[in-house]
């Protein structure tokens, strides 16, 4: 069934043809008008198939109002009439494309035959639209396809993928331009596949609306690529259009993260476009940043300041000497830095486990059993991570319940400090060979660690403790009236000549001088 528009400043004229055109089953008239600016409203509103329309009409003539009636509706078939056989009007109409002029009075056999003929064109279109629409469907996906396998397939294939594209449509032999915008993560406020679905619209029909810009959409690994192809001779203000997509969507409760490649001017040029707009969605999702980043903004270091990593050593040696405030200041202090600096995510994650496997070793030397994850659990959270600041605020306060273990004193009624035990080992063991590293596999802690909490507890060092020991024991042997040389022996020297000079060292004369003044004094 076609629909019909019949425009006529005579009334008994519409009467008459709305009655033979009310007549025909395959007719549905749905509007009259008897003025041109009527007739265009009436057409505007019904956007019929067919309109019947007398050319001298108060307002505005048939064919003037045909002419702005095609500038929206161009697939409609115009058929005119007239009682003034003009060849100026007869021109005109040709001009327009009006497929039929009948002469008034217009016969009901001269209608018919136009209704028949504007039906076989009709038909004919819809038969045609139908099959092109096919046609371009089945075109699409096949073209939605090679995309998919240029953006995944190794780069020796490449060539023969584009190839492939150019034979499924000559087209892209001749685009002017080429984007590809992907888009990441979305957050909506709503319905997840309405917020989809309005993106899409607004990204596509509507962005190119009014241009010859084709596009394509394909998801792949949970991002959405969209390719557009200017085939215009003016250049496309894609980001400029794209972001104000994304504000209007914004205004709906709709944001995304994504990036746009750079523009490109040959078909053969578009892998590399995919792989820059995921390069560009990559880094927007690590910097969490909200706009489109664009290609040419993908700006990393891959490098750390050697005076960076210095601080890992100052690091160290503050924490083994239990300045925990200033390790923390530190650690602080190399996050911060982390922050403000663009570094490669690899990069990134890396230093961030360095730190952290540093501080893990350095709580476990000082003989804490840190509640932790595992090293596999531990380097799979770290590499989960997506956003640079994810990376770091997890980090820091990994690192802060590090130090806070690191900080934890012991319960009353606990177990004994490192220090206390190695105490009361040198206390034990005086006479028996000492040394730093028996002493720090005894707490199972780092030898240089231990160094430093004995000193820093005790206020001496751990080899000054044990000579304390053995001489105040050796004195008292002394006093005890044994000879110098078996009490080397019995307080761990092996050596009588190093005893000797350690004795005098510590109580400024000899055994042998020392055991004679105790001799004096008992007489």
């Amino acid at each position: 069934m076609f629909r019909v528009v019949l425009i006529d400043d005579e009334a008994l004229v519409l009467k008459g043809m709305s009655m033979v055109l009310e007549k025909d089953e395959n007719i549905q008239l749905v509007g009259t008008a008897s003025t041109g600016p009527e007739g265009l409203d009436l057409i505007y509103k019904e956007k019929p198939d067919i309109v019947f329309t007398d050319i001298r009409m108060p307002g505005m003539t048939g064919l003037e109002m045909i002419e702005k009636a095609q500038e929206r509706f161009p697939e409609i078939v115009y058929i005119i009439f007239s009682g003034f056989n003009e060849f100026k009007y007869v021109q005109k109409a040709i001009g327009l494309g009006v497929l039929d002029y009948l002469e008034k009075p217009v016969t009901v056999q001269d209608l018919k035959k136009s209704l028949a003929r504007a039906g076989k064109i009709l038909e004919y279109k819809r038969n045609y639209t139908q099959m092109k629409a096919q046609v371009a469907q089945v075109n699409k996906v096949v073209i939605e396809q090679l995309f998919y396998k240029l953006i995944h397939q190794p780069p020796e294939f490449e060539e023969k993928t584009i190839k492939e594209l150019i034979e499924t449509d000559e087209a892209f032999s001749y685009i002017t331009e080429a984007a590809i915008l992907c888009v990441g993560k979305v957050m909506h406020e709503d319905n997840r596949e309405d917020a989809y679905r309005q993106i899409i619209n607004e990204l596509t029909f509507t962005l190119t609306e009014g241009h010859s810009i084709r596009f394509f959409t394909l998801s792949v690994d949970e991002n959405i690529y969209f390719v557009y192809l200017n085939e215009e001779c003016l250049s496309f203000e894609f980001y400029e259009k794209l972001t104000g997509a994304k504000e209007k969507l914004e205004e709906l409760g709709i944001s995304f993260v994504a990036g746009i490649s750079n523009i490109h001017h040959s078909i053969y040029e578009i892998k590399n476009g995919f792989m820059e707009a995921k390069n560009a969605l990559t880094y927007a999702t690590f910097m969490d940043e909200e706009t489109i980043i664009r290609n040419e903004e993908v700006e990393y270091q891959n490098q750390i300041p050697i005076g960076i990593m210095d601080s890992h050593y100052s690091l160290e040696l503050n924490f083994r000497l239990g300045n925990y405030e200033e390790s923390r200041k530190q650690i602080e202090t190399y996050f911060s830095y982390l922050e403000t600096d663009r570094l490669m995510p690899e990069v990134l994650k890396h230093e961030c486990m360095e730190i952290l496997y540093l501080l893990i070793n350095l709580v476990q030397e000082s003989g804490k059993k840190p509640e932790m994850l595992s090293d596999r659990m531990l380097n799979e959270k770290v590499k989960g991570l997506i956003s640079a600041n994810e990376i770091i605020e997890w980090s820091r306060k990994y690192a802060v319940m590090l130090m806070d273990q690191a900080e934890e004193k012991e319960k009353p009624g606990g177990k004994d400090s490192p220090v206390k035990i190695i105490s009361r080992y040198i206390d034990e063991n005086y006479d028996k060979s000492i040394t730093l590293d028996i002493l720090a596999d005894l707490v199972k802690m780092n030898a240089a660690y231990v160094s430093v909490i004995f000193k820093k507890e005790e206020g001496i060092s751990y080899s000054h403790y044990l000579t304390k020991v053995r001489i105040e024991h050796a004195k008292k042997f002394l006093e005890q009236g044994m000879k110098a040389k078996d009490v080397c022996e019995k307080v761990g020297y092996f050596d009588y000549r190093y005893f000797n000079r350690q004795f005098k060292k510590y109580m400024g004369m000899t055994p042998d001088t020392y055991k004679k003044n105790c001799v004096h004094v008992q007489q």
